[in-house]
């Protein structure tokens, strides 16, 4: 557009001070040229240098000074120990500040909402006002699919009412025994695992990605993954990890690609391996749904199937449905690839993620591991197969698994773009304006969660006051109307595993490389465990090495 724009001016500048047009004259075509290349050169200074230096409302602000002139602050962050490690410090320098405001690619001007107050305004009382900024949707889109995530106004709002079913706590109720089966899987994995030694070692990221993405394979999709695993050179498991985690030429391609759509010019096989596997995965997902429209018109297989509870059949008899009711679609086969795969993404990293942070408390934590198993273990005693009410109801495993979520949040990023001109907290938000929300900021901030916000204490959810009382001090899932959907589901499957684990299984600590646990002490983060950086998800760098035993039976 910027080139358009100097070359639209380039002509008028020639027609009006041009003496003698000469169309065929090799000086004309020199002089338009390097009016361009001017012109847009000085669009470009005035852009990264001149306004947000000088005329921009927003250069009052507090925030870090000591931009890179082309790369702002990206660069420091892309270096930093974590995805939020940045954000925090600047938290931390300014935390009376409600934004803080910093420099982007090539100049733009970013807020960092700071304070509770703004980020309700942007997540309930104007979010509507606000977007997915076209660089968000191509940095998080291209892995997790459009659909829900990235639909806006009154589309985001049908498609909520239309999904709202299979999330709804009697669909979970319903969904309690697959989880349970699943987590039973699981705790066979230790035992394999464990045989006769007194203890052994996992590899939790990975144990935890496996499993809950087969607990995905039957709630979203309906199917076994063995099954379809097996007709394809690459699993779905195989090809989404692949998508997902990329090397660092991968992820530099996938970062850059977000502000400089590059993905479809670049020769790199990097490049051309994160294509064909999205294709791929994207094929079997199409052939899984054309199988599964197949299947509902048959009376035999709905009469052995019984009454749906997986994503994908809820959301082609709802198709169905609508259409006979208004003759119209609802969704396209690419709309329903799109929601499956943002539910698979939500329901198998973020939980898979949650998890393995669970194990890493407990195996860090002693007396927290003590007193969580005491508590399940005392359920256990008269229900060997709790039911939902049951376990929601068990106050210190819902307490622990908020403070998981608060400490390691697995997403911790949303980012919007103002639609319109606003005023938020008494500051002016032009039309246009990115705004981040980071998750840790939140969780973190000491005028919210008080001087001790960076330690994990379970106990905390039972003294909330003031500020960390409020609904927006917990954004784990966000808040408002573009909260997850999928809360309530993960919510449950992280418990339903724990109920099944922690009574069998006892975590002796993190293992470094080699063998040597964390030393007392290092658990914290940052020390003992380095975190991914950038990561779509707040999940450690390298492997999470977990030790771990049988839990000694008392007699």
């Amino acid at each position: 557009m910027d080139v358009l724009i100097c070359s639209g001016l380039a002509v008028l500048e020639l027609l009006t001070f041009q003496s003698s047009w000469e169309l065929d004259s090799p000086s004309i075509f020199k002089r338009f040229f390097g009016l361009i290349f001017i012109q847009y050169a000085c669009l470009k200074f005035h852009r990264i240098v001149i306004y947000p230096n000088f005329f921009s409302t927003l250069r009052h602000l507090p925030g870090p000074k000591d931009h890179n002139l082309l790369l702002g602050q990206e660069a420091k962050k892309f270096k930093a120990d974590g995805p939020a490690a940045v954000q925090l410090q600047w938290m931390r320098t300014w935390p009376d500040a409600p934004f803080i405001r910093y420099i982007s690619f090539a100049g733009k001007e970013v807020l960092l909402a700071n304070s509770l107050a703004a980020h309700k305004a942007v997540l309930q009382t104007h979010v509507y006002d606000f977007v997915k900024p076209p660089f968000f949707a191509r940095l998080v889109g291209e892995i997790t699919g459009v659909g829900l995530l990235f639909s806006e106004g009154e589309a985001h709002k049908r498609e909520r009412r239309l999904l709202a079913g299979p999330f709804s706590v009697p669909s979970m109720r319903k969904l309690l025994p697959v989880f349970r089966t699943k987590a039973r899987a699981l705790s066979h994995v230790f035992e394999e695992l464990l045989a006769e030694k007194q203890y052994a070692t996992l590899e939790a990221i990975e144990t935890f990605s496996k499993s809950t993405m087969d607990t995905i394979g039957v709630t979203v999709l309906g199917i076994e993954l063995d099954t379809i695993s097996s007709m394809y050179p690459l699993g779905f498991l195989e090809l989404y990890n692949r998508v997902l985690h990329q090397g660092f030429l991968g992820q530099l391609i996938w970062v850059i690609n977000a502000f400089l759509p590059i993905r479809s010019i670049i020769p790199l096989e990097a490049n051309r391996k994160f294509i064909q596997t999205t294709a791929d995965l994207r094929k079997m997902l199409r052939e899984i749904i054309q199988q599964r429209t197949t299947d509902l018109a048959n009376e035999t297989f709905k009469r052995e199937n019984g009454e749906s509870r997986d994503l994908l059949t809820y959301m082609l008899e709802e198709a169905e449905l609508r259409r006979q009711e208004t003759g119209k679609e609802i969704w396209s086969i690419n709309d329903i690839i799109g929601h499956l795969l943002n539910f698979t993404s939500a329901g198998h990293e973020s939980t898979a993620t949650t998890l393995a942070w669970s194990l890493y408390v407990l195996a860090t934590h002693p007396a927290i591991q003590d007193r969580l198993r005491l508590e399940i273990t005392s359920l256990l005693e008269t229900d060997q197969e709790p039911d939902y009410d049951s376990i929601s109801a068990l106050p210190y495993l819902h307490n622990f698994v908020r403070e998981v979520l608060r400490v390691y949040p697995p997403s911790y990023m949303a980012q919007r773009e103002a639609t319109r001109d606003l005023v938020i907290e008494g500051v002016s938000i032009p039309k246009g304006t990115q705004i981040d929300l980071n998750i840790p900021l939140v969780h973190q901030h000491p005028l919210i969660w008080g001087p001790d916000a960076p330690q994990f204490d379970p106990d905390r959810w039972d003294r909330l006051s003031g500020d960390a009382a409020t609904p927006f001090a917990f954004e784990a899932f966000l808040q408002g109307p573009r909260t997850c959907p999928g809360r309530n589901f993960a919510l449950v499957e992280v418990k339903t595993f724990l109920v099944e684990l922690v009574p069998r299984w006892h975590f002796h600590g993190i293992e470094r490389r080699g063998g040597e646990l964390l030393a007392s002490g290092e658990e914290r983060l940052g020390k003992g465990v380095k975190l991914a950086n950038p990561s779509l998800t707040y999940r450690p760098a390298d492997e999470l090495l977990v030790r771990f035993g049988r839990v000694k039976k008392l007699h």
